[in-house]
């Protein structure tokens, strides 16, 4: 196998607009860079076979900015959809990119086109880049427990679901990790995935939340620039070191940090306790799922919801958009179609991805669908991003990741179904080889 590895910034510049807190976000562009933003690429090639994985410090992309990046690869490297996986880490502390969430689509993301394209120009760079520093590597892979992932749905004794910390609840602790090394011994790429919301700190500077700080330790500690984190099924959770007291609180920089360092040392504490080398062989497989949505709002209750001036704004907006749908002759969707990706690096050694800001029971049922097959990063936020996508579970018992759906421009919300949906589209990938 060969591989190769490249990092470019993509830092906006001051006063671009910003991405994850949707009051934040209409207020004024960022003031600075606390830290910078980088897209990181792995490229991989044997056999004949190819594949290029890369993590973005961003909060993410729709589908539409998905196949626009893929396309300018693709055009330079020769690689298809399958081939290449984008996943973003979800800081809320980045640039705005594209129009899949809240008021991005309602005009805000037009205002960023010129970040889009700077942003095509360094990741075509990276892939690139990527391609032309493969070397022969080896691939070794374990993984451990992270506590860095705190769950945010706390059952509040009336049958609901509370926007707090919830420590005895469902997190998906699994810690991936894959490292590439030449024949030096080098390191190449570390790859590392955790599942849980880097979504530490809020305010108007640029940051890639604590990824950033993990990666820089990591770095430092292999002795080269090689640190890829891949963000996972952590929908549903937030950093345990704002989740001490009973409620969520904004975190420092310090905290922050500290993230980072608790990441770090545990993706640490796997290498020291030593990989398993693997057997290198490339397959991917990319699937479109059609996920069951409820009936959409009859045309009367939309133009209720958008002339009703007590209710959210961005509801308001969304009620117009599907208003605007209709009197267009566009039938609402009753599915929501939702890519799964897979890439396998070599046997028993897998990338498994959902398009969407996938929960911890979703990475779960993943782990379990190849329990006893080697090592597998269960991700999220890859390849664009379709809505909230919660368990069956979570249908019955609400909450914000059932009904957010609005926020996303989906016409109505999921019903149950989606762990079946997974399984069937988990099925059809191992005819391809990710196994």
């Amino acid at each position: 196998m060969k591989a190769g590895f490249a990092k470019v910034c993509i830092t906006p510049p001051a006063g671009t607009t910003m991405y994850g807190f949707a009051g934040r976000d209409r207020d004024h562009g960022c003031e600075k860079a606390h830290d910078d933003l980088f897209v990181r690429a792995l490229y991989v090639s044997c056999d004949g076979e190819e594949a290029l994985a890369m993590g973005f410090d961003l909060l993410f992309f729709g589908r539409e900015e998905a196949d626009r990046f893929k396309g300018a690869i693709g055009s330079r490297l020769d690689l298809t959809p399958r081939q290449i996986l984008l996943n973003t880490s979800h800081t809320h502390c980045g640039p705005m990119v594209g129009t899949s969430w809240t008021y991005a689509d309602y005009g805000l993301g037009v205002k960023e086109r010129l970040y889009c394209d700077q942003l095509e120009q360094a990741i075509v760079r990276a892939a690139c880049e990527a391609k032309e520093k493969a070397r022969n590597v080896t691939v070794s892979a374990g993984a451990g427990k992270t506590t860095l992932p705190v769950s945010r749905r706390k059952p509040d004794g009336k049958g609901g679901i509370a926007w707090a910390p919830y420590h005895e609840g469902v997190t998906c602790d699994h810690l991936p990790v894959a490292l590439f090394k030449d024949q030096d011994g080098r390191a190449v790429c570390l790859l590392f995935s955790v599942s849980c919301h880097p979504s530490t700190i809020g305010g108007f500077e640029i940051s890639a939340d604590y990824p950033g700080p993990a990666m820089d330790l990591l770095d430092t500690h292999l002795g080269a620039a090689c640190s890829l984190f891949l963000q996972g099924a952590g929908g549903d959770t937030k950093a345990c070191v704002i989740g001490e007291g009973e409620k969520w609180r904004g975190g420092t920089w310090e905290e922050v940090a500290k993230a980072g360092k608790i990441v770090a040392d545990e993706v640490i504490q796997v290498l020291d306790a030593g990989l398993t080398e693997v057997k290198p062989g490339i397959h991917s497989a990319l699937e479109e799922m059609q996920w069951q949505l409820e009936p959409p709002p009859s045309r009367a209750d939309l133009e209720a919801m958008a002339a009703d001036q007590q209710g959210k704004e961005t509801q308001r907006l969304w009620a117009q958009r599907q208003i605007e749908r209709l009197d267009r002759g566009q039938a609402l969707r009753t599915h929501a179609p939702v890519l799964l990706h897979g890439i396998q690096l070599g046997t028993g050694l897998r990338l498994v991805a959902l398009e969407g800001e996938a929960v911890a029971g979703l990475g779960l049922y993943m782990l379990d669908f190849y329990k006893g097959r080697g090592i597998t990063f269960p991700l999220s936020y890859t390849d664009g991003m379709a809505m909230y996508l919660p368990t069956s579970a979570m249908i019955k018992e609400g909450g914000y990741e059932v009904v957010s759906y609005h926020e996303y421009g989906q016409p109505a919300q999921l019903t149950e179904g989606m762990e079946e949906a997974i399984g069937k589209g988990l099925e059809k990938m191992k005819s391809a080889g990710v196994k």
